[in-house]
């Protein structure tokens, strides 16, 4: 009986440094103990092991509790317990990322309140959901998303003081026309942004010399990241979250005001319509959708438009070539005459 006890302790000891290595290559691994918590999650996340997953989903249920109830704070410390328990809970990250830009940001009277509740948002993915899941295309996608529709939108009251607090912080380092300036000083200090100078300089050489004082430069930089990840139905995602900033920093992504001064103006950045018009072109190839078709018929309309203005006629014409060719069997073919009076396509019954 005692060899066999030996042996089977030998056993027990080999097998447990066969699992210890599995977990760490294969499964998520516990936090370590952290002061800023409460004792019990502290408990939960060390002493639970493969059961947190259990404890996670008891919070998720009280989430959905305080949710119903319009009690957005308190959903915010819940959800920050869950992101402990489970650092690899996508929805956690990006519910409270939402949670704190959307619900809580526009309880907030004074706009500088409402700016600090948006940019919590923006930091929880950026600094912590995103480090924790590096390879996330959801997460870079919610990230993309916030800086798109929250800064980049006219949706919310504030989104002026949005628009005028990212231009101003990002300023110092930028040409005249909002492309970024390569300088040791500057890559430190982007980088404390969370912001690297090679990709945004990769970025401005394929889709032209984006503005970075504006909302949608910053979601194609997050969103074209996660499209290195994106797979199934995640990879049509994450093109569309770049194809649809794209369109903005085409039509109105140049930033034409004073962020000192508190004025905010924006407009077209011509030299980012042909390349952003190649990348809605690969997508409807690779995806060619009713709503992919939808939104290059738009930006085609919208460069014909400009290009007609601006005197080329040749250009306008080619795209005109291209909006009608898309459209076959679904809208009538259009002229020029009719995109320069501001007709929309007439769809076929």
């Amino acid at each position: 009986m005692l060899l066999l006890f030996a042996a089977l302790a030998l056993l027990t000891a080999a097998q447990n440094r066969r699992l210890c290595a599995a977990r760490r290559t294969g499964l998520p691994e516990a936090p370590a103990y952290a002061a800023q918590v409460p004792p019990f999650i502290n408990f939960l996340t060390v002493g639970l092991g493969g059961f947190r997953g259990v404890a996670a989903e008891a919070l998720w249920s009280r989430a959905d509790s305080l949710q119903e109830e319009g009690r957005y704070f308190e959903l915010v410390q819940l959800s920050e317990w869950i992101t402990w328990l489970d650092p690899h809970a996508t929805e956690a990250w990006a519910y409270n990322a939402w949670n704190m830009a959307y619900n809580i940001s526009v309880l907030m009277r004074r706009p500088a309140d409402r700016l600090r509740w948006v940019a919590h948002g923006i930091a929880l993915l950026r600094d912590r959901g995103l480090p924790a899941n590096p390879h996330n295309a959801r997460l870079y996608r919610e990230l993309a998303w916030l800086y798109q529709h929250k800064v980049g939108s006219t949706d919310d009251s504030a989104h002026i003081g949005y628009k005028l607090a990212l231009a101003h912080e990002l300023s110092p380092f930028l040409r005249p026309d909002g492309s970024v300036v390569d300088t040791p000083t500057n890559r430190t200090a982007l980088a404390a942004l969370h912001l690297d100078v090679d990709r945004m300089r990769t970025l401005e050489l394929r889709f032209g010399p984006l503005d970075w004082r504006m909302a949608p430069s910053h979601a194609i930089y997050w969103a074209s990241q996660g499209l290195a990840y994106a797979h199934g139905a995640e990879l049509l995602a994450c093109r569309r979250a770049i194809y649809q900033p794209l369109i903005q920093c085409a039509l109105a992504g140049r930033f034409d005001g004073d962020p000192i001064g508190d004025l905010y103006r924006a407009k077209p950045n011509p030299e980012v319509v042909r390349p952003a018009l190649q990348f809605v072109e690969e997508t409807f190839r690779e995806a060619p959708t009713p709503g992919v078709r939808n939104a290059y018929a738009f930006f085609l309309l919208q460069a014909i438009h400009q290009a007609h203005a601006a005197g080329h006629a040749t250009q306008a014409n080619d795209w005109l070539h291209d909006l009608n060719r898309i459209g076959e069997g679904f809208f009538h073919p259009m002229t020029i005459e009719a995109v320069v009076r501001g007709e929309m396509p007439e769809f076929v019954r």
